[in-house]
């Protein structure tokens, strides 16, 4: 069982970096493209794959971590039917003077820990994918924007930008609502779990 749970992990997040790294390492190729700078771009073959393959995992790292410090989700803001459920965890864990975040933090390693669907980690790993790709269109939202001024407001840069930004604004609403589906599946899980002990 335990290693299906961390198999179930390594998966999910694992794909996670290099989705996010690839379509990182293609807008950064698509850029050179743009600024006639092809010769910097090295050929996608069999015998650089691994290099490319690298690449893209650690610029996927990079993403998550730039993410981690730009992007922080309110932590404490419980609706009144999640309180709830927090109080019976209280109860459950035996941990009374633990504030709300500390015991849903509790639930989630209970509920990772024992969700044999694997639905948990899923939602959770669309979630920090979807913030990865939010935050690889910031950042080319920002360099088309420097790329539209220099070329004197080329309007090919300009559609560039326009399109990183709707980008922008669609993986932020996705990553909103998989985070939503990530808490909400956590705390169904315990009470699934927890149902004939509480």
């Amino acid at each position: 069982m335990e290693n299906n749970i961390f198999s179930k992990f390594n998966i999910y997040d694992q794909i996670g970096y290099l989705l996010v790294g690839s379509v990182g390492l293609l807008v950064m190729v698509f850029n050179l493209y743009l600024m006639s700078k092809n010769n910097l771009i090295p050929p996608f073959n069999a015998q650089n794959f691994l290099a490319w393959f690298v690449c893209a995992y650690f610029l996927g790292h990079i993403a998550q971590a730039i993410a981690n410090v730009f992007i922080k989700e309110n932590k404490k803001d419980f609706s009144e039917s999640e309180k709830e459920i927090l109080e019976k965890a209280k109860k459950y864990f035996e941990v009374e003077k633990n504030s709300l975040n500390e015991i849903y933090l509790l639930c989630y390693m209970f509920a990772s820990a024992k969700d044999i669907t694997g639905q948990v980690q899923s939602f959770n790993s669309y979630y920090s994918l979807y913030r990865g790709w939010m935050i690889i269109f910031s950042l080319n939202s920002i360099f088309t924007l420097y790329l539209f001024i220099i070329n004197w407001f080329s309007l090919l840069f300009l559609s560039i930008f326009i399109i990183s930004l709707l980008l922008v604004w669609l993986f932020y609403r996705r990553s909103k609502r998989f985070y939503a589906y990530s808490r909400g599946k956590v705390l169904q899980t315990f009470i699934i779990l927890s149902k004939n002990k509480l």
